[in-house]
């Protein structure tokens, strides 16, 4: 199989150029990215699927051709790079973070059995398997070249695993007709007394891309999933096909989720099944997805909020089913569908309304943009067709918008409302040519030989933890951007002492196993003033434009370093058709081994009243997680978990809570936009999780945020005393929490979907629970003179859901959906700036 046009993009842009070109070079490849825009943003009605592989025909697929080609099978530079990538902390001597399926005797001929091959490659050297709680302390990534992978029994996931294939050929896992199990990949088995082996909410930091999974030889009547995914932040799944029994009746599905609170999933394709993907979390985002030929396309168990984005579906029984209930409550929160299709299949989206005494807000849907062709019911309720569809196959239907569910502006509400709507305008900033929102993959650059990659060891990057590895990682970041190569950044523990730069024209592809820049010292100690831990360009004069790739890596600190913002962004990518990216590039603060930020350090004290003089000055990690400043532009930011610890993840400590603080979250400051945050999270910050200060031209789903569970005590005053420099929020009552998000003087700033959760009041859950009568936070969402648009809105634990202009807008009373308080859409946009 080889790689779509949209990744051929993202190597157009910056896979064999650097960051300044010749006015002729640049005129050539703006002119042949704007080509394969047009071809990416075709008309729907050919009903092709916008991903990472390109259009797809019936089953069996046909790949299309792509530029540039891919090198040859055989000559991947990750199956080829020197892998010394190393775990500081891992208990064996000589512990291999690479591991190669084929060394472990995996043969891929497709008649060998190769399932404990494939399992003793992901366990071996004692990693962190059902029975351990967590830890980063044995981190893997295990290889698969091209081959076809027989197996007879599920494969085990473990803790902190990366399962990668070759993008270019991505391998087969063959389900054996005899297969004997309930999940062909299994990344969370069930135990022996009916739990998961980790909490699902609880799983972070693993990665499968590049796959076929293969089910067409177990019998159609078996029920089986190719993969089995309750997880959550930090976790994703990427360019994998999904080959399933087509036969009428058929049990098999692609996709198994059951729990967890993601998370990011992108660029799959399926054929046939029961469902294609049949799942319930707290909340997710999936993007780029192709369904073809299965009984229901997406079947929902339940969901707080999901966003969905480009989305095609073909010729199945039902799109998305949401009808998943109780008897009296439906489990499904609020879904979120944009700039999708929907193609020969009867029922687009239908939805449940089980009890009519109950409140009207459940099964909450937000439609924008939606494309549909021969589709007869468009929206199906409980009592019959509420939206018609087409049955036109010459002619596509687009829905501009249509919704259900509570709508508030900065003046009134609750109003409940069902039917179609004007949408805001988006700017042409935010998009692609077509009008769908812009997205990207992330790149692998399989595309490129071995020599363009550089390795942070060939300058003497150690990556033990303990070694000052400051200016290495400098040096090798300026040689990479200057010689035009690809940074490759083995695994390991970077400690720096001072900022690293990354110039403009950097290509940093972090080994998939999140090697960890880790701040240590005196220098990110003083609040006063503050520096950033990685900067990405000047502020202003040279350096302060260009464009970078960025993935795979954790920006980390050590022990007290209230000076230190973790990544501050600073640069303006601003010639036509370019961008920057960041995929997977996290901020993990305390919780793991070599933080100095664990139970050991910084346990809670929830039974001490905590004070300026009694609150540790050592657990202060943290001024800001990342900042956003005013010359940044043209940011595309994908799966980025921006993260305090709430626990401690290794064992012993079997997830124990922890009291670390950070100032701030994510700071998007003056910026002149487009900026597009695509399955963001920040959790457990101080003062706000999100803060968009006189900024534009923003496009953020899903978002998510956590409280710091200490909170109120002490309050959101505490440690860090507000700082005009940064524009920080003043308290609007004492004991008040900080705030999941906070708009100020901005506009244009689009929401597809919201998740902002306040569980603990002080570390006790009993304000967030149903039927309580409690809450744990009286704020959560500030609408300061901004001009905002808020899709599908979901709140715990949270007295006054919005809040405009310092007036509370929306009780959560008012808009109660199961466990969480949900409003279809929050608008100010007729506020005057």
């Amino acid at each position: 199989m080889r790689f779509p046009s949209l990744f051929a993009l993202s190597a157009l842009l910056l896979g064999a150029t650097a960051s300044r070109l010749d006015d002729a070079a640049a005129d050539a490849l703006d002119a042949e990215i704007h080509e394969l825009l047009k071809r990416e943003t075709a008309e729907t009605s050919n009903c092709q699927f916008k991903g990472r592989h390109g259009p797809k025909p019936p089953f069996p697929p046909i790949s299309p051709p792509v530029l540039p080609p891919p090198v040859t099978c055989n000559d991947f530079w990750l199956a080829r790079i020197n892998h010394e990538g190393v775990a500081p902390y891992a208990p064996t001597a000589g512990y291999q973070v690479w591991r190669n399926v084929r060394d472990y005797g995996a043969v891929g001929d497709g008649i060998a059995d190769d399932t404990a091959a494939i399992n003793n490659a992901i366990s071996d050297q004692g990693r962190c398997g059902p029975g351990c709680t967590g830890s980063t302390i044995t981190p893997g990534l295990i290889y698969f070249p091209p081959g076809t992978y027989r197996v007879t029994a599920p494969i085990i996931d473990f803790y902190y695993t990366q399962l990668i294939g070759n993008p270019g050929c991505p391998p087969v896992i063959k389900a054996d007709a005899a297969f004997d199990g309930r999940w062909v990949l299994d990344t969370n088995p069930y135990q022996a007394g009916g739990a998961l082996a980790w909490g699902a909410t609880n799983v972070f930091w693993r990665q499968v891309a590049h796959f076929v999974f293969d089910l067409t030889e177990v019998p159609s009547g078996i029920e089986i999933s190719a993969i089995h995914w309750p997880s959550s932040q930090a976790t994703s799944l990427s360019n994998i096909e999904f080959r399933l029994s087509q036969t009428p009746g058929t049990r098999h599905q692609g996709l198994f989720i059951e729990e967890g609170s993601g998370g990011y999933i992108g660029d799959l394709v399926f054929y046939g099944g029961n469902q294609a993907m049949i799942v319930g979390n707290q909340q997710f985002t999936f993007k780029n997805i192709a369904i073809y030929n299965a009984q229901t396309a997406i079947q929902h168990f339940w969901a707080w909020g999901w966003t969905y984005i480009g989305i095609s579906i073909n010729n199945c029984s039902v799109g998305w089913d949401l009808t998943s209930n109780n008897g009296t409550f439906v489990n499904v929160g609020t879904i979120t569908i944009i700039d999708s299709t929907i193609t020969d299949t009867p029922i687009g989206i239908k939805y449940a309304w089980p009890d009519p005494n109950q409140p009207d807000v459940g099964n909450t849907l937000i439609v924008e943009n939606l494309d549909l062709d021969n589709v007869p019911v468009a929206i199906r309720g409980p009592f019959g067709t509420v939206l018609p569809g087409t049955t036109s196959t010459t002619t596509a239907l687009t829905i501009p918008a249509w919704g259900r569910g509570n709508s508030y502006d900065e003046n009134s509400g609750p109003e409940f409302f069902q039917g179609t709507f004007n949408p805001p305008p988006r700017p042409a900033g935010l998009t692609a040519p077509g009008g769908r929102y812009f997205t990207a993959s992330k790149p692998y650059y399989e595309d490129q030989p071995l020599s363009a990659f550089l390795t942070a060891r060939d300058f003497g990057a150690t990556g033990d933890g303990s070694t000052d590895d400051t200016r290495a990682l400098n040096r090798f970041f300026e040689a990479a951007a200057k010689q035009r190569k690809i940074a490759y950044l083995n695994a390991g523990i970077y400690r720096v002492t001072r900022t690293v730069f990354i110039p403009p024209g950097s290509r940093i592809f972090g080994d998939s196993s999140f090697p960890v820049i880790l701040s240590s010292g005196r220098y990110f100690e003083n609040p006063g003033r503050p520096q950033p831990v990685v900067q990405v360009g000047n502020r202003r004069g040279p350096g302060s434009e260009g464009r970078i790739q960025w993935s795979n890596t954790i920006v980390s600190t050590r022990g007290k370093q209230p000076g230190a913002i973790l990544i501050e962004y600073n640069l303006a990518t601003t010639r036509a058709g370019q961008y920057s990216g960041m995929w997977d590039v996290h901020t993990r603060i305390g919780g793991f081994a070599g933080s100095d930020l664990q139970l050991a350090q910084c346990p809670k004290t929830p039974d001490v009243v905590i004070t300026a003089a009694n609150l540790d000055v050592d657990c202060v990690a943290a001024f800001m997680s990342m900042h956003i400043t005013r010359n940044a532009a043209n940011l595309y930011q994908e799966n980025n978990w921006i993260w305090v610890a709430d626990h401690d993840i290794e064992m012993p400590a079997n997830n124990q809570q922890i009291t670390i603080y950070a100032g701030r979250g994510l700071l998007v400051e003056d910026t002149r936009g487009p900026l597009w945050l695509v399955a963001s999270s920040v959790e457990h910050h101080q003062l706000y999780e999100y803060q968009f200060y006189n900024t534009s031209t923003i496009f953020a789903g899903q978002v998510q945020t956590e409280t710091a569970y200490y909170q109120p005590n002490p309050d959101a005053r505490l440690p860090f005393a507000p700082d005009p420099r940064y524009h920080d929020p003043e308290l609007l009552t004492p004991g008040d929490s900080g705030w999941g998000v906070r708009a100020v003087d901005t506009t244009d700033l689009f929401i597809y979907g919201a998740g902002l959760y306040s569980f603990f009041d002080n570390y006790d859950v009993n304000c967030s629970q149903v039927g309580t009568g409690t809450r744990c936070q009286q704020r959560i969402l500030s609408l300061e003179r901004s001009r905002v648009t808020v899709y599908n809105l979901n709140t715990v634990g949270t007295e006054q859901m919005v809040t405009v202009d310092g007036v509370d807008n929306a009780n959560y009373q008012d808009n109660l959906n199961g466990f969480i308080s949900s409003v279809a859409v929050v608008e100010t946009r007729d506020l005057v700036i």
